[in-house]
Protein backbone atom coordinates (compact mmCIF):
# COMPACT_ATOMS: atom_id res chain seq x y z
CA UNK A 1 0.00 0.00 0.00
CA UNK A 2 1.36 3.50 -0.90
CA UNK A 3 1.00 5.72 1.63
CA UNK A 4 0.25 9.94 1.25
CA UNK A 5 3.53 10.32 2.39
CA UNK A 6 5.05 7.84 0.12
CA UNK A 7 3.33 9.58 -2.58
CA UNK A 8 4.25 12.84 -1.83
CA UNK A 9 8.39 11.72 -1.42
CA UNK A 10 7.77 9.83 -5.50
CA UNK A 11 6.24 12.85 -6.53
CA UNK A 12 9.11 15.11 -5.20
CA UNK A 13 12.29 12.65 -6.38
CA UNK A 14 11.11 13.27 -9.90
CA UNK A 15 13.50 15.17 -11.96
CA UNK A 16 12.56 18.98 -12.63
CA UNK A 17 12.48 19.67 -16.11
CA UNK A 18 15.45 21.05 -17.82
CA UNK A 19 15.97 24.99 -17.49
CA UNK A 20 15.86 25.29 -21.43
CA UNK A 21 12.60 24.26 -21.89
CA UNK A 22 11.04 25.91 -19.10
CA UNK A 23 12.60 29.08 -20.98
CA UNK A 24 10.94 27.82 -24.15
CA UNK A 25 7.46 27.20 -22.33
CA UNK A 26 7.92 30.85 -20.94
CA UNK A 27 7.89 32.22 -24.51
CA UNK A 28 5.49 29.97 -25.79
CA UNK A 29 3.35 32.67 -27.91
CA UNK A 30 6.52 33.43 -29.66
CA UNK A 31 7.18 29.57 -30.40
CA UNK A 32 3.46 29.81 -31.35
CA UNK A 33 3.59 32.61 -33.93
CA UNK A 34 6.53 31.10 -35.73
CA UNK A 35 5.05 27.35 -35.91
CA UNK A 36 2.11 29.25 -37.58
CA UNK A 37 4.62 31.92 -39.84
CA UNK A 38 6.40 28.38 -41.00
CA UNK A 39 3.27 26.52 -41.81
CA UNK A 40 1.57 29.38 -43.76
CA UNK A 41 4.80 30.08 -45.72
CA UNK A 42 5.20 26.14 -46.54
CA UNK A 43 1.70 25.42 -47.35
CA UNK A 44 -0.51 27.33 -49.71
CA UNK A 45 -3.71 25.95 -48.73
CA UNK A 46 -3.70 27.47 -45.33
CA UNK A 47 -3.19 31.46 -47.41
CA UNK A 48 -6.53 30.35 -49.61
CA UNK A 49 -8.57 28.30 -47.19
CA UNK A 50 -10.80 29.54 -44.38
CA UNK A 51 -9.25 26.93 -41.80
CA UNK A 52 -6.10 29.44 -41.65
CA UNK A 53 -8.61 31.92 -39.27
CA UNK A 54 -8.16 28.66 -37.15
CA UNK A 55 -5.02 27.67 -37.79
CA UNK A 56 -3.47 29.84 -34.87
CA UNK A 57 -5.84 28.17 -31.89
CA UNK A 58 -4.86 24.54 -33.17
CA UNK A 59 -0.70 25.59 -33.27
CA UNK A 60 -1.06 26.91 -30.08
CA UNK A 61 -3.29 24.02 -28.49
CA UNK A 62 -1.12 21.70 -29.88
CA UNK A 63 2.13 23.69 -29.25
CA UNK A 64 1.11 24.25 -25.25
CA UNK A 65 0.44 20.44 -24.73
CA UNK A 66 3.47 19.55 -26.61
CA UNK A 67 5.47 21.36 -24.43
CA UNK A 68 4.41 20.58 -21.33
CA UNK A 69 4.80 16.69 -22.08
CA UNK A 70 8.51 17.69 -22.64
CA UNK A 71 7.91 19.27 -18.98
CA UNK A 72 7.17 16.41 -17.55
CA UNK A 73 3.22 16.64 -17.94
CA UNK A 74 0.34 14.34 -18.74
CA UNK A 75 -0.20 13.44 -21.92
CA UNK A 76 -2.45 14.70 -23.95
CA UNK A 77 -5.01 13.76 -27.12
CA UNK A 78 -7.20 16.25 -27.55
CA UNK A 79 -5.44 19.00 -29.43
CA UNK A 80 -3.70 16.48 -31.91
CA UNK A 81 -7.53 15.20 -32.52
CA UNK A 82 -9.09 19.04 -32.60
CA UNK A 83 -5.92 19.41 -35.40
CA UNK A 84 -6.79 15.80 -37.69
CA UNK A 85 -10.81 16.80 -37.62
CA UNK A 86 -10.27 20.52 -38.54
CA UNK A 87 -8.35 19.34 -41.66
CA UNK A 88 -10.31 16.91 -42.60
CA UNK A 89 -13.54 18.86 -42.39
CA UNK A 90 -11.55 21.41 -44.50
CA UNK A 91 -10.65 20.03 -46.73
CA UNK A 92 -7.03 19.75 -46.61
CA UNK A 93 -5.21 17.06 -47.53
CA UNK A 94 -3.68 14.22 -44.85
CA UNK A 95 0.18 15.33 -46.30
CA UNK A 96 -0.11 18.96 -45.42
CA UNK A 97 -1.53 18.01 -41.93
CA UNK A 98 1.77 15.40 -41.09
CA UNK A 99 3.85 18.50 -42.93
CA UNK A 100 2.57 20.56 -40.24
CA UNK A 101 3.52 18.75 -37.18
CA UNK A 102 6.90 18.39 -38.88
CA UNK A 103 7.71 22.01 -38.84
CA UNK A 104 6.23 22.47 -35.45
CA UNK A 105 9.14 19.91 -34.41
CA UNK A 106 11.59 21.80 -36.29
CA UNK A 107 10.49 25.09 -34.74
CA UNK A 108 10.84 23.73 -31.43
CA UNK A 109 14.50 22.07 -32.07
CA UNK A 110 15.77 24.94 -33.88
CA UNK A 111 14.60 27.14 -30.25
CA UNK A 112 16.39 24.19 -28.34
CA UNK A 113 19.39 24.86 -30.06
CA UNK A 114 19.12 28.19 -30.17
CA UNK A 115 18.51 28.80 -25.93
CA UNK A 116 21.18 25.91 -25.65
CA UNK A 117 24.08 27.15 -27.69
CA UNK A 118 27.25 27.39 -25.65
CA UNK A 119 26.06 25.44 -23.10
CA UNK A 120 27.41 21.98 -21.82
CA UNK A 121 23.69 20.55 -21.57
CA UNK A 122 24.46 18.18 -24.41
CA UNK A 123 22.68 15.07 -22.21
CA UNK A 124 19.57 16.86 -21.39
CA UNK A 125 19.24 18.08 -24.88
CA UNK A 126 19.15 15.15 -26.78
CA UNK A 127 16.63 13.36 -24.35
CA UNK A 128 14.57 16.31 -24.73
CA UNK A 129 15.06 15.97 -28.64
CA UNK A 130 14.89 12.38 -28.72
CA UNK A 131 11.13 12.63 -26.40
CA UNK A 132 9.98 15.67 -29.03
CA UNK A 133 9.79 13.33 -31.89
CA UNK A 134 8.34 10.60 -29.85
CA UNK A 135 5.63 12.75 -28.92
CA UNK A 136 5.54 14.21 -32.25
CA UNK A 137 5.23 10.99 -33.80
CA UNK A 138 2.06 10.31 -31.14
CA UNK A 139 0.37 12.98 -32.06
CA UNK A 140 0.68 12.76 -35.91
CA UNK A 141 -0.73 9.44 -35.09
CA UNK A 142 -3.81 10.71 -33.02
CA UNK A 143 -4.61 13.41 -35.63
CA UNK A 144 -4.26 11.31 -38.79
CA UNK A 145 -6.89 8.90 -36.66
CA UNK A 146 -9.50 11.76 -36.04
CA UNK A 147 -8.76 12.66 -39.94
CA UNK A 148 -9.64 9.69 -41.06
CA UNK A 149 -12.72 9.30 -38.73
CA UNK A 150 -14.12 12.62 -40.86
CA UNK A 151 -13.38 11.44 -43.70
CA UNK A 152 -15.15 7.93 -43.14
CA UNK A 153 -18.16 9.68 -42.20
CA UNK A 154 -18.33 11.90 -44.69
CA UNK A 155 -17.98 8.98 -47.70
CA UNK A 156 -20.90 7.30 -45.68
CA UNK A 157 -23.00 10.46 -45.70
CA UNK A 158 -22.55 11.25 -49.38
CA UNK A 159 -22.38 7.72 -50.45
CA UNK A 160 -25.87 7.58 -49.09
CA UNK A 161 -27.25 10.71 -50.26
CA UNK A 162 -26.04 9.66 -53.80
CA UNK A 163 -28.27 6.41 -53.28
CA UNK A 164 -31.22 8.13 -52.37
CA UNK A 165 -30.80 10.80 -55.26
CA UNK A 166 -30.05 8.07 -57.90
CA UNK A 167 -33.63 5.91 -55.79
CA UNK A 168 -35.50 9.18 -56.78
CA UNK A 169 -33.84 10.18 -60.17
CA UNK A 170 -34.64 5.82 -61.64
CA UNK A 171 -37.93 6.11 -60.05
CA UNK A 172 -39.30 9.63 -61.90
CA UNK A 173 -39.58 11.93 -58.37
CA UNK A 174 -36.27 13.72 -58.12
CA UNK A 175 -35.93 16.67 -60.75
CA UNK A 176 -32.94 15.96 -62.93
CA UNK A 177 -31.70 19.31 -62.59
CA UNK A 178 -28.10 19.02 -61.40
CA UNK A 179 -28.57 15.49 -60.95
CA UNK A 180 -25.18 15.13 -62.92
CA UNK A 181 -23.25 17.05 -60.32
CA UNK A 182 -25.47 15.26 -57.56
CA UNK A 183 -23.57 11.84 -58.74
CA UNK A 184 -20.87 12.49 -59.87
CA UNK A 185 -21.66 12.16 -63.48
CA UNK A 186 -20.00 13.65 -66.55
CA UNK A 187 -22.14 16.83 -67.75
CA UNK A 188 -22.94 17.04 -70.90
CA UNK A 189 -23.06 13.64 -71.49
CA UNK A 190 -23.98 10.00 -72.60
CA UNK A 191 -25.76 7.44 -69.60
CA UNK A 192 -27.15 4.14 -69.89
CA UNK A 193 -28.74 2.33 -66.53
CA UNK A 194 -27.66 -0.81 -65.21
CA UNK A 195 -29.27 -3.71 -63.56
CA UNK A 196 -27.42 -7.06 -62.38
CA UNK A 197 -28.65 -9.74 -60.43
CA UNK A 198 -26.76 -10.99 -57.84
CA UNK A 199 -25.02 -14.68 -57.32
CA UNK A 200 -25.02 -17.20 -54.92
CA UNK A 201 -23.20 -14.87 -52.07
CA UNK A 202 -25.55 -11.55 -52.31
CA UNK A 203 -22.49 -9.78 -52.09
CA UNK A 204 -21.16 -9.15 -55.73
CA UNK A 205 -19.31 -6.31 -56.61
CA UNK A 206 -20.47 -3.93 -58.59
CA UNK A 207 -20.32 -4.48 -62.11
CA UNK A 208 -18.13 -1.53 -63.33
CA UNK A 209 -15.60 -3.05 -60.16
CA UNK A 210 -12.04 -2.70 -62.14
CA UNK A 211 -13.74 -0.65 -65.30
CA UNK A 212 -10.81 1.58 -66.79
CA UNK A 213 -12.48 3.37 -69.18
CA UNK A 214 -11.28 6.96 -69.51
CA UNK A 215 -14.10 9.22 -68.67
CA UNK A 216 -16.40 7.12 -67.55
CA UNK A 217 -18.00 6.92 -64.09
CA UNK A 218 -21.23 4.83 -62.70
CA UNK A 219 -23.26 5.54 -59.40
CA UNK A 220 -24.49 2.62 -57.86
CA UNK A 221 -27.62 1.77 -55.31
CA UNK A 222 -29.24 -1.62 -54.20
CA UNK A 223 -32.94 -1.68 -54.74
CA UNK A 224 -35.02 -4.26 -55.12
CA UNK A 225 -32.42 -7.52 -54.61
CA UNK A 226 -29.94 -6.50 -57.69
CA UNK A 227 -27.71 -4.01 -58.10
CA UNK A 228 -29.02 -0.21 -60.33
CA UNK A 229 -26.66 1.48 -61.59
CA UNK A 230 -25.94 4.94 -63.83
CA UNK A 231 -22.84 4.43 -66.18
CA UNK A 232 -21.92 8.19 -68.13
CA UNK A 233 -19.47 9.32 -70.29
CA UNK A 234 -18.50 12.28 -71.80
CA UNK A 235 -18.78 10.66 -75.29
CA UNK A 236 -21.21 7.77 -76.77
CA UNK A 237 -17.90 6.21 -77.87
CA UNK A 238 -16.55 6.68 -74.41
CA UNK A 239 -19.90 4.52 -72.91
CA UNK A 240 -19.63 2.44 -75.25
CA UNK A 241 -16.43 1.35 -74.25
CA UNK A 242 -17.12 1.31 -71.23
CA UNK A 243 -20.02 -1.02 -71.58
CA UNK A 244 -17.69 -3.50 -73.73
CA UNK A 245 -15.55 -3.47 -70.58
CA UNK A 246 -18.74 -4.42 -68.55
CA UNK A 247 -19.71 -7.17 -70.42
CA UNK A 248 -16.56 -8.71 -70.97
CA UNK A 249 -16.19 -8.86 -66.78
CA UNK A 250 -20.09 -9.55 -66.37
CA UNK A 251 -20.21 -12.14 -63.16
CA UNK A 252 -24.02 -12.28 -63.40
CA UNK A 253 -27.11 -11.75 -65.93
CA UNK A 254 -26.52 -8.34 -65.99
CA UNK A 255 -29.32 -5.73 -68.43
CA UNK A 256 -28.70 -2.13 -69.80
CA UNK A 257 -30.87 0.18 -71.40
CA UNK A 258 -30.45 1.92 -74.73
CA UNK A 259 -27.64 4.67 -74.27
CA UNK A 260 -29.65 8.60 -73.66
CA UNK A 261 -28.40 12.20 -73.49
CA UNK A 262 -30.74 13.53 -70.88
CA UNK A 263 -31.08 12.09 -67.13
CA UNK A 264 -34.77 12.99 -67.34
CA UNK A 265 -34.78 9.88 -69.30
CA UNK A 266 -33.66 7.26 -66.89
CA UNK A 267 -37.11 6.31 -65.28
CA UNK A 268 -37.31 4.31 -68.88
CA UNK A 269 -33.84 3.29 -68.77
CA UNK A 270 -34.27 1.31 -65.31
CA UNK A 271 -37.31 -0.19 -67.65
CA UNK A 272 -35.67 -1.05 -70.55
CA UNK A 273 -32.55 -2.37 -68.15
CA UNK A 274 -34.52 -4.50 -65.94
CA UNK A 275 -36.33 -6.20 -69.09
CA UNK A 276 -32.67 -6.96 -70.82
CA UNK A 277 -31.56 -8.58 -67.99
CA UNK A 278 -35.02 -10.88 -67.99
CA UNK A 279 -33.71 -11.70 -71.83
CA UNK A 280 -30.61 -14.07 -70.34
CA UNK A 281 -30.78 -17.09 -68.05
CA UNK A 282 -30.32 -17.04 -64.41
CA UNK A 283 -27.33 -18.30 -64.85
CA UNK A 284 -25.92 -15.91 -67.08
CA UNK A 285 -22.82 -14.48 -67.02
CA UNK A 286 -23.46 -11.86 -70.04
CA UNK A 287 -24.66 -8.24 -70.44
CA UNK A 288 -27.79 -8.10 -72.30
CA UNK A 289 -28.43 -4.51 -73.95
CA UNK A 290 -32.04 -3.96 -74.79
CA UNK A 291 -33.13 -4.89 -78.24
CA UNK A 292 -30.38 -6.80 -78.76
CA UNK A 293 -32.61 -9.70 -78.17
CA UNK A 294 -35.92 -9.21 -79.88
CA UNK A 295 -37.25 -12.52 -79.66
CA UNK A 296 -36.21 -13.46 -75.74
CA UNK A 297 -37.26 -9.93 -74.96
CA UNK A 298 -40.98 -10.67 -76.34
CA UNK A 299 -41.11 -13.59 -74.54
CA UNK A 300 -40.36 -11.88 -71.25
CA UNK A 301 -42.54 -9.61 -71.68
CA UNK A 302 -45.20 -10.89 -69.34
CA UNK A 303 -44.35 -13.06 -66.42
CA UNK A 304 -46.10 -16.00 -67.39
CA UNK A 305 -45.60 -15.65 -71.07
CA UNK A 306 -42.68 -18.21 -70.95
CA UNK A 307 -44.11 -20.81 -68.98
CA UNK A 308 -47.15 -20.86 -71.18
CA UNK A 309 -44.90 -21.26 -74.29
CA UNK A 310 -43.15 -24.09 -73.16
CA UNK A 311 -45.85 -25.96 -71.54
CA UNK A 312 -48.08 -25.75 -75.07
CA UNK A 313 -45.28 -26.39 -77.48
CA UNK A 314 -42.95 -28.17 -75.36
CA UNK A 315 -45.59 -29.90 -72.71
CA UNK A 316 -45.26 -33.19 -74.59
CA UNK A 317 -41.19 -33.51 -74.18
CA UNK A 318 -41.00 -32.48 -71.19
CA UNK A 319 -43.40 -35.03 -69.66
CA UNK A 320 -40.27 -37.83 -70.52
CA UNK A 321 -38.82 -36.07 -67.54
CA UNK A 322 -35.05 -34.99 -67.55
CA UNK A 323 -33.68 -38.39 -68.88
CA UNK A 324 -35.79 -38.86 -71.67
CA UNK A 325 -35.77 -34.92 -72.09
CA UNK A 326 -32.64 -33.65 -71.97
CA UNK A 327 -30.90 -35.65 -75.47
CA UNK A 328 -34.36 -33.86 -77.46
CA UNK A 329 -33.65 -30.56 -75.91
CA UNK A 330 -30.16 -30.42 -77.05
CA UNK A 331 -31.10 -32.00 -80.34
CA UNK A 332 -32.94 -29.17 -80.94
CA UNK A 333 -30.60 -26.44 -79.56
CA UNK A 334 -27.89 -27.80 -81.90
CA UNK A 335 -30.10 -28.21 -85.08
CA UNK A 336 -31.04 -24.18 -84.01
CA UNK A 337 -26.92 -23.21 -83.59
CA UNK A 338 -26.22 -25.10 -86.62
CA UNK A 339 -28.72 -22.98 -89.02
CA UNK A 340 -31.48 -26.01 -89.64
CA UNK A 341 -28.28 -28.14 -90.81
CA UNK A 342 -28.31 -31.95 -89.78
CA UNK A 343 -25.35 -32.36 -90.39
CA UNK A 344 -23.92 -29.50 -88.48
CA UNK A 345 -25.62 -30.40 -85.90
CA UNK A 346 -24.05 -34.33 -85.59
CA UNK A 347 -21.27 -32.81 -85.70
CA UNK A 348 -21.78 -30.13 -82.81
CA UNK A 349 -23.31 -33.37 -80.43
CA UNK A 350 -20.54 -35.90 -81.30
CA UNK A 351 -23.06 -37.91 -82.59
CA UNK A 352 -24.22 -39.75 -86.22
CA UNK A 353 -26.30 -37.88 -87.96
CA UNK A 354 -29.50 -40.64 -88.18
CA UNK A 355 -29.31 -39.97 -84.34
CA UNK A 356 -30.23 -36.40 -85.25
CA UNK A 357 -32.68 -37.23 -87.65
CA UNK A 358 -34.27 -40.00 -85.44
CA UNK A 359 -34.52 -37.29 -82.55
CA UNK A 360 -36.77 -34.38 -84.10
CA UNK A 361 -38.81 -37.23 -85.69
CA UNK A 362 -39.51 -37.73 -81.93
CA UNK A 363 -39.82 -33.98 -81.19
CA UNK A 364 -42.63 -33.61 -84.33
CA UNK A 365 -44.39 -36.76 -82.49
CA UNK A 366 -43.98 -34.99 -79.40
CA UNK A 367 -45.12 -31.38 -79.71
CA UNK A 368 -46.94 -31.99 -82.98
CA UNK A 369 -44.66 -29.61 -85.14
CA UNK A 370 -42.12 -30.28 -87.96
CA UNK A 371 -38.95 -28.86 -87.80
CA UNK A 372 -39.25 -28.75 -91.52
CA UNK A 373 -42.58 -26.25 -91.53
CA UNK A 374 -41.58 -22.75 -91.28
CA UNK A 375 -44.26 -21.69 -88.66
CA UNK A 376 -44.06 -24.97 -86.94
CA UNK A 377 -40.19 -24.61 -86.84
CA UNK A 378 -40.81 -21.11 -85.31
CA UNK A 379 -42.99 -22.33 -82.81
CA UNK A 380 -40.15 -24.70 -81.59
CA UNK A 381 -37.36 -21.82 -81.05
CA UNK A 382 -39.46 -19.45 -79.69
CA UNK A 383 -40.32 -21.97 -76.71
CA UNK A 384 -36.56 -23.50 -76.75
CA UNK A 385 -36.22 -19.58 -76.39
CA UNK A 386 -38.60 -19.21 -73.30
CA UNK A 387 -37.26 -22.73 -71.53
CA UNK A 388 -33.83 -21.24 -71.52
CA UNK A 389 -35.05 -18.16 -70.04
CA UNK A 390 -36.08 -20.10 -66.76
CA UNK A 391 -32.88 -22.15 -66.73
CA UNK A 392 -34.37 -25.58 -67.29
CA UNK A 393 -31.68 -26.06 -70.36
CA UNK A 394 -28.72 -25.59 -68.91
CA UNK A 395 -27.57 -28.75 -67.93
CA UNK A 396 -28.92 -29.98 -71.54
CA UNK A 397 -26.48 -27.06 -73.15
CA UNK A 398 -23.52 -27.63 -71.64
CA UNK A 399 -22.97 -31.65 -71.97
CA UNK A 400 -22.66 -33.19 -75.06
CA UNK A 401 -23.95 -36.84 -76.34
CA UNK A 402 -22.25 -39.79 -77.07
CA UNK A 403 -22.80 -41.13 -80.58
CA UNK A 404 -25.59 -43.24 -81.21
CA UNK A 405 -25.44 -45.32 -83.94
Amino acid sequence: MVTTESAHSQASARPAPPWFLLQISARRERLVARVVEEIVANEAVYREHRVGAELYEIVEANVTALLAELCGGPESAAPAQWAGRAKAENGISMASLLHAYRLAGLAVLSDIREVTAGTNDTDAVFGAVSELWQILDRYSMLAVDAYREVVDAKERRSGQSSRLHLLALLSGTAHPADSEQLLGLPTPGWYTVLVAALGGSGYDATPDAGITTRGATAVWTFDAGMHTGIVGARTREGLEAALDEIAAHAVTRTGASRPFERLAEAPLGAVEARRAMRCLAPDSRELSRYGDLPLELAISAGPDVAQQLTASVLGGVLALGEAGARPLLATLEAWVAAGGSTADAARLLHCHRNTVLYRMQRITELTGRRLTHPAESAELVVALRALRLQGDTASAEAAPFSSER
